[in-house]
């Protein structure tokens, strides 16, 4: 994960950071499936890639639910 939590002032700008990272993941994960629709991509492209960004997903996803709940507790 490229975001390092420290850097920020709050949780909330954490969480800010981190959901926009999520809807790029989400954008990344569309635009490999159309890729491997239209044949740019090989199926073991897609699945490499496809893994990699599963598990920034889930560690982001994680993230988020890490920082929701700090801020609540603010």
């Amino acid at each position: 994960m490229d975001i390092d939590l420290r850097s920020f002032k709050s949780p909330k700008d954490a969480l800010k950071a981190l959901k926009k990272r999520k809807q790029e993941l989400e954008k990344e994960f569309e635009e490999i499936r159309k890729k491997v629709e239209k044949g740019a991509l090989t199926k073991e492209e897609y699945e490499e890639r496809r893994k990699k960004l599963e598990r920034e997903y889930v560690e982001v996803m994680d993230r988020i639910v890490q920082m929701s709940y700090i801020s609540s507790q603010m």
